[in-house]
C-alpha cells in the first residue's frame, strides 16, 4: 500500500474506533458533531490519571486537541465526592489511586455537560511466576474470590539509565561503565560506589502468544499469533487457581539496560471488552479491515474508564 493509502487508513482507523464506542453497528463517520473523548485506568497501585480530548482533529494541535478546562470529580457510591483531580496538563488529569472492591463514579463538567462514569474495581488475587526460559514462562492466578473475573497478561518492557560513580576524598568522580567502576573499588576498597538508575516514563508491551484453547485469544482464532496481551476469563478455572504458558520470541529478554515485567490485571468486564476491541480491531485493519464495534462506558461521551486490581512480577533487571 502507498504512503497516501496507509496515511489514509490510519485516519480512517482513527475516526472509525472513536465513532464506533457506543455503537454495534458500522456508522458514517462523516459529519459527525465533535464528542468529548475520556481515556483512563483506575486501579489499586497506580495514581489516578484520566486523559481527555475532542473528537474531532485539529491540524495545529497536531492530532485530537486537549481539553484543558474541565471539572473532574470523583465520588464514592454513595453519591460523596472524595476529591477533585487536578490538571497536569497535555490533557492529563490526576487523582488518588483506588482501593480494591470499592465502587466510584467519575463526574466530568465540560462547557455546560455532564458526563459521568460508574465501575467497581475488581478484588484481590495472587499473582505467582512459577517458571521462565528463554522463549517462555508460566504464570499462577490465585482467585478465591466468586464471581467472573477477567484477566488480561502483558508483557512490558522498560529502559532505563545506570549513572555510575564513587566517591574520594569527598570528590564524586562519575564513570562510564560497570567494568571501570568495579576495577576503581578493587584498587580502593575504602571509595563509596554509588549507581543512581532513571526508568524512563514510557513502557512498550512485547509481542506475546499462548497455545491455551481458554483464552481469547485462541478460542476464537484471533490475536492467537502475537498480541500485547492475552485475555483469560476466570470462567475458564471456576474462581480457584489457574496456570497460563506464555510464549515470546528467543533473545527478547536479552537487551541491556531494560527492565522485563508480567503485568496481569483483573478488569471490569466493559474495560475487557473494550481491550479486546482495541486489539482486535488494530490486527484486523492491517488488512484493511474496520468492523468490529468498540463500546465505552462513559454517558453521552466517547471512550472508557477502566478499573482494574494489577499485580506485576519483575522478571529481569
Amino acid at each position: 500500500m502507498e504512503l497516501n493509502g496507509k496515511r489514509n487508513l490510519l485516519i480512517l482507523l482513527i475516526l472509525l474506533l472513536i465513532s464506533s464506542c457506543e455503537k454495534e453497528t458500522k456508522v458514517d463517520i462523516s459529519g459527525n458533531p465533535t464528542r468529548l473523548v475520556v481515556l483512563g485506568e483506575f486501579n489499586q497501585q497506580d495514581a489516578a490519571l484520566i486523559n481527555l480530548s475532542t473528537s474531532v482533529i485539529s491540524v495545529p494541535a497536531g492530532g485530537f486537541p486537549d481539553v484543558q478546562d474541565a471539572q473532574v470529580g470523583l465520588f464514592d457510591q454513595n453519591n460523596t465526592l472524595i476529591e477533585k483531580y487536578t490538571y497536569q496538563g497535555k490533557g492529563n488529569y490526576t487523582g488518588k489511586k483506588a482501593t480494591a472492591g470499592q465502587g466510584y463514579q467519575l463526574v466530568i463538567d465540560y462547557k455546560g455537560k455532564t458526563y459521568k462514569a460508574h465501575t467497581t474495581i475488581p478484588l484481590s488475587f495472587k499473582l505467582n511466576l512459577k517458571s521462565l526460559d528463554s522463549t517462555s514462562l508460566e504464570a499462577e492466578i490465585v482467585d478465591s474470590h466468586p464471581g467472573a473475573n477477567a484477566f488480561t497478561f502483558e508483557l512490558i518492557e522498560r529502559r532505563y539509565t545506570v549513572a555510575r560513580y564513587y566517591f574520594e576524598n569527598e570528590k564524586k568522580i562519575n564513570v562510564n561503565t560497570e567494568a571501570e567502576l568495579i576495577s576503581q573499588l578493587e584498587r580502593n576498597p575504602a571509595i563509596q560506589i554509588k549507581r543512581d538508575t532513571t526508568f524512563d516514563s514510557k513502557f512498550t508491551r512485547v509481542y506475546i502468544s499462548t497455545t491455551d484453547r481458554r483464552t481469547e485469544n485462541v478460542r476464537y482464532n484471533v490475536l492467537k499469533d502475537g498480541s500485547g496481551r492475552i485475555y483469560l476469563t476466570d470462567k475458564t478455572f471456576n474462581g480457584s487457581q489457574t496456570t497460563l504458558k506464555i510464549l515470546f520470541p528467543d533473545n527478547t529478554l536479552d537487551q541491556e539496560n531494560t527492565q522485563y515485567s508480567l503485568l496481569v490485571k483483573s478488569t471490569s468486564a466493559v474495560y475487557f471488552d473494550y481491550l479486546y476491541s482495541m486489539d482486535l480491531q488494530a490486527a484486523k485493519a492491517i488488512g484493511g479491515t474496520l468492523d468490529v464495534p468498540i463500546k465505552g462506558n462513559i454517558d453521552n461521551a466517547l471512550g472508557i474508564w477502566g478499573a482494574a486490581y494489577i499485580q506485576k512480577v519483575i522478571l529481569k533487571n
